[in-house]
């Protein structure tokens, strides 16, 4: 090639001397590879890959790739080249500013021709070896550290060159396995895009080559430093809001779900980051619910390391938006991993690296091992710790909007969990101390829905603080009493007593006081548990001077015969997933005890109150939902078990999850024989039928009326009848006078039902099964909803137990692997 020689030479006589301060040696070898690179290949009859125009596509030929790599080694101008490619890569493998050496200029053209004589030149790329190009792609690489040939690489139009030969070789490692050094080329590329991403006005840039959708294509790569530049590279670019939404339009949830369960923890780490990122999006918040991410996020609740737990945990606080997923949540035990967070008592650990310093870690020899947590200062992991607890205050806050999460919150401790984080802390850490200070007392604020929790501080704090939305006019309020002392001493103090794993106050036959509950038809009742034992019951306490009971000893002693023999009898009898069970009964101190189930849930009068706070209403569909188990449970007690309950208000009945309804308290039911009256004058006058207030013989529909002033409360968030005069509510409550239902509030359906159940003649007035006659249109929806619901769990169910199944014989295939290499290794 005499043309060639001569150019070459010609160029040479050109580099007489070299500039001032670097050697002649390195100053000649790099004028050298110059002179290479800005020399045109010639053809080759063997194209390796093959660009088509409009498509990209993999041509295999017919011969094998070393045989394509032997011819062009043959040609020495290429054979020189490569070889020097190789030795600039090893010289400059530690630079990272080109820009500020003295031979500035002539990096470069030498980058210039690299770019355009190689990687956007289509002739030069169908015919070069592998290895060949692989070493383009290193140099460039090296180069594209300094962020001023970032901006010339664009120029150049190098992106879009690279994102289409990115993937082509994706699809080739994808479909076909890995050949043609695909992994290398692969690492190589996705940390050039992680260098572009990494800069915020570049971004565009990556997104507008399609570049982000190749990334998200290789998060099912096998190779795991090919998983990590994609992760990276994705992570940079979402940090972006236009560029992330754009990633947010593929089909990117499902991957990272594997990942997060099946990959290494660094694979997992990232994943978690990128994730978080995404989930501002509502389709990917929609496609963790999709593709049932909540069990695989929380099962990594249980990893040490605290900054994996941040990214999940702010990832639960943006699904748990909505309102299904905040059940889901539940219902996996998410609400007391979170807490156990909190509590601290976790050893966790941490290191100092981020996404932005794995990103600039060497593509070559990624990340091998984190900085353990013995590396940071107790101060740094304090740090660590208040942002993490932080982000867990900001779930709990998120997920108690929904009444039945803020009352397990309150269940399993969570008041004086998160209480105690609002105290001063010791350390140096003030800035993240507060914060997290503030994120705990938004948390409080939202937990103060259940009326119960609000003894905690003063009503006069209660109201500095409820209205606030912000966490940062938390801030200012805790500072506003942070120096404080008896305030802050009587808050410590009342946290204390809200402790529900302190030492039981007493105990009670072979039970332990743990809490008081409330009090109920002539007694308290109280949570607690049984010796050697683990369940959480409820208890209530009757005492037997009440003269309800009778006047003297004997009419007490009669009294509490026919009442444990009524209630052994509603213990044996009653089965129903709307009633509350009972266990047994038992005298001691002149006191009843009646050991029942305790229901996880509200009563339906806190959900009034706090609606009633909120100004909000109740939905029709919410309405008919609890009012038809309602009407279930009474047509079971008043049908098939001849019981009528004698005191149904809406504190006797509870809401569980999903608006589950339980009756409970059957502290004055009586069992009655058919077409027999009841004539004892017993329960809440408020929902009394008038034959109970005139001391007329009763029957069911008395628990009918009851029934219609709940639905008639559920409608207006009033009882029906109300006055503080017990006259005036007498003359109310028998001459069936109330107001309305407000027009156009609900259905007229909702206002006949109320009619037909508060109908002030007992002859008149319908029983359970023409109430529910009433709502066949609607029982018959609820039915629908059931049988769905029956059949998603159904196959939710399946589907566990094929994915538990495929779990074992993973296992005990990896057990039987292991056995069989160990006894090789023996031999």
């Amino acid at each position: 090639m005499p043309g060639q020689d001569k150019k070459l030479k010609s160029t040479e006589k050109r580099a007489d001397r070299s500039p001032h301060g670097i050697s002649m040696r390195v100053y000649s070898d790099l004028k050298r590879l110059w002179s290479l690179l800005t020399v045109q290949s010639s053809s080759q009859q063997l194209p390796a890959i093959h660009f088509e125009s409009g498509q990209t596509s993999v041509t295999r030929a017919p011969q094998s790739v070393k045989t394509n790599e032997q011819n062009f080694h043959g040609q020495g101008q290429e054979s020189t080249e490569a070889v020097d490619l190789e030795n600039f890569s090893v010289t400059y493998k530690n630079e990272r500013n080109f820009s500020k050496l003295p031979n500035h200029k002539l990096f470069q053209e030498f980058f210039t021709a690299l770019v355009k004589n190689r990687l956007t030149c289509r002739e030069w790329v169908n015919q070069a070896p592998s290895i060949h190009f692989l070493r383009v792609l290193i140099c460039l690489r090296l180069l594209i550290r300094d962020p001023y040939y970032q901006e010339m690489f664009h120029s150049l139009g190098g992106i879009e060159s690279l994102s289409q030969y990115m993937k082509i070789v994706t699809n080739s490692y994808l479909g076909y396995g890995e050949e043609h050094h695909d992994v290398d080329k692969l690492v190589n590329m996705t940390y050039i895009f992680q260098k572009l991403a990494a800069v915020k006005d570049q971004r565009e840039w990556v997104i507008t080559s399609g570049a982000h959708k190749t990334l998200v294509n290789l998060l099912s790569a096998r190779d795991s430093n090919v998983l990590l530049g994609a992760l990276l590279a994705l992570a940079s670019l979402a940090e972006s809001p236009e560029c992330r939404e754009k990633i947010s339009e593929l089909t990117i949830v499902e991957n990272l779900l594997v990942i997060l369960q099946e990959y290494d923890f660094l694979s997992k780490r990232l994943t978690a980051e990128l994730l978080r990122l995404l989930c501002v999006e509502s389709q990917v918040k929609e496609q963790v619910k999709m593709y049932e991410g909540v069990p695989v996020l929380l099962s990594l609740l249980h990893s040490d390391h605290i900054k994996l737990l941040w990214s999940i945990v702010w990832i639960l606080v943006q699904v748990c938006e909505d309102h299904e997923t905040s059940a889901e949540i539940r219902i996996w035990g998410g609400i007391k991993q979170l807490l156990h967070i909190l509590e601290g008592r976790r050893n966790l650990v941490s290191d100092r690296s981020s996404v932005g310093s794995l990103s600039s870690a060497n593509a070559a020899e990624r990340i091998q091992h984190l900085q353990a947590s013995d590396d940071l200062s107790p101060d740094e992991m304090q740090e660590n710790t208040f942002s993490l607890q932080a982000a867990c205050c900001a779930a709990i806050t998120e997920l108690v909007l929904n009444e039945t999460n803020a009352y397990q919150v309150v269940q399993a401790n969570g008041i004086y969990t998160i209480a105690k984080l609002i105290l001063p802390k010791e350390g140096t850490n003030a800035e993240k101390a507060n914060l997290l200070q503030c994120y705990a007392f938004r948390a409080l604020r939202f937990l103060f829905s259940v009326e119960r929790n609000r003894h905690i501080f003063k009503s006069a704090i209660i109201c500095t603080f409820l209205p606030q939305e912000r966490h940062e006019i938390f801030c200012i309020f805790y500072m506003s009493i942070y120096n404080q002392e008896d305030e802050l001493k009587q808050i410590a103090e009342s946290i204390e007593s809200m402790n529900q794993n302190k030492a039981p106050s007493k105990h009670i036959g072979n039970y332990a006081i743990l809490e008081y509950l409330g009090s109920g038809a002539f007694g308290s009742v109280y949570k607690v548990r049984k010796h050697n034992g683990q369940n959480l019951l409820a208890l209530k306490e009757v005492s037997l001077h009440n003269p309800a009971f009778g006047k003297d000893k004997i009419d007490r002693e009669r009294s509490v015969k026919n009442i444990v023999s009524e209630l052994t009898i509603i213990k044996e009898q009653l089965y129903h997933p709307n009633v509350v069970r009972y266990y047994r009964t038992f005298l001691e101190n002149n006191r009843l005890y009646i050991v029942m189930e305790l229901i996880e849930g509200v009563p339906l009068g806190e959900h009034f109150h706090s609606l009633k706070q909120k100004q909000q209403q109740f939905t029709e569909e919410r309405i008919w939902h609890i009012f038809i188990q309602l009407c279930l449970a009474l047509r079971y007690l008043h049908k098939e078990k001849r019981i009528v309950h004698r005191d149904l208000t809406p504190n006797n009945v509870m809401l569980g999850d999903k608006d589950k309804v339980t009756i409970t308290d059957f502290g004055l039911a009586k069992q009655k024989q058919e077409n027999s009256k009841l004539a004892s004058v017993v329960g809440t006058i408020l929902y009394s039928c008038p034959e109970v207030v005139k001391s007329e013989p009763y029957g069911e529909k008395a628990d009918v009326w009851a029934a219609g002033c709940i639905l008639y409360q559920m409608a207006t968030l009033n009882p029906p009848f109300y006055s503080t005069n017990m006259l005036s509510l007498a003359t109310k409550i028998v001459g069936a006078v109330y107001e309305p239902v407000p027009k156009g509030l609900y259905s007229e359906k909702v206002s006949f039902a109320i009619k037909r159940c508060l109908t002030p003649d007992a002859e008149g007035r319908a029983d359970i099964v023409e109430v529910s006659a009433l709502l066949s249109d609607v029982m018959m929806k609820y039915m629908d909803v059931l049988s769905t619901s029956h059949l998603m769990l159904e196959k939710k169910l399946e589907q566990e137990r094929r994915r538990t199944q495929r779990y074992f014989m993973e296992a005990n295939q990896n057990t039987v692997n292991y056995h069989h290499q160990l006894s090789i290794l023996s031999q």
